[in-house]
């Protein structure tokens, strides 16, 4: 009798000792995570950062959240791990992304204190350039000094022509053009945009004139040269000369073609 009534006693102690276990190790869902936008985002032109939001639920409690990249070649986090929170079974996030120049898809990780890992839907994030400002047709115009006279049709290219050096070289110089440059001869051709051609000019050497045309023969050219007035650009051909001589002295006349954007 003694035994079987300790055997009860046992018994009940085993099952009272499981179930205290099964309630101390109750078992959560992993992390909910929650965005403030998902899908496709495409970003306004030539907008290269972009900011989500969201948050995350969890009954256990949040321990990390991290942005990861989404690429071919595996995940890659994004900037810095979020810890130590308020309040852990409800946390906001914010992660600011930045150097957005293509597509980019991105996802937010959480993992919670029972290491649960769980992630948001992955967001596809646009990049949209600005659209590039196409530069004008060629158009044509002159360059003529008469005599000692001061050259004509320059001025709107912030240049003058009052000289011609003892080598008889006429001297194009700079009056009023915040920057003058000589390109090389295939940038003619290739340069379509004024974006195209805003890069090259900060990038040559400015020069304060231009001594390339021959005042004493005919010749061609394939010369390009570039100047910035006011905030415009102009490219630049100079093509060809030539040289006369009457009751008013020599007159150079310089075949030029151009071709502009306005930056405003």
């Amino acid at each position: 009798m003694r035994i079987t009534k300790s055997l009860f006693v046992a018994g009940l102690l085993l099952v009272t000792a499981m179930f205290t276990a099964c309630e101390d190790d109750e078992i959560f869902d992993p992390p909910t995570v929650l965005t403030s936008a998902g899908g496709e985002i495409v970003l306004d032109e030539g907008v290269e950062e972009y900011t989500l939001e969201g948050t995350v639920l969890s009954d256990a409690g949040v321990a990390e959240i991290r942005l990861l990249e989404v690429t071919d070649d595996g995940n890659f986090q994004i900037g810095s791990t979020l810890t130590n929170f308020e309040d852990p079974n409800s946390v906001p996030y914010s992660f600011t992304i930045t150097g957005i120049t293509d597509v980019m898809v991105v996802k937010v990780e959480a993992t919670d204190i029972d290491m649960q890992t769980s992630y948001s839907d992955e967001i596809t994030l646009v990049y949209t350039p600005v659209p590039e400002t196409q530069l004008t047709d060629a158009e044509q115009t002159e360059w003529k000094r008469v005599g000692g006279n001061d050259g004509t049709g320059l001025d709107e290219f912030g240049l003058k022509w009052t000289r011609n050096l003892k080598s008889v070289m006429a001297v194009i110089e700079k009056d009023g053009a915040g920057k003058f440059v000589q390109l090389a001869e295939e940038a003619w051709e290739e340069i379509e945009t004024l974006e195209a051609l805003i890069e090259e000019v900060e990038d040559a050497e400015d020069m304060e004139d231009y001594r390339g045309v021959s005042a004493e023969q005919d010749n061609t050219y394939n010369d390009v040269l570039a100047t910035v007035v006011d905030g415009q650009y102009f490219l630049i051909l100079v093509k060809s000369a030539t040289v006369t001589t009457g009751d008013a002295g020599t007159t150079v006349t310089i075949d030029v073609e151009y071709k502009t954007a306005d930056t405003e």
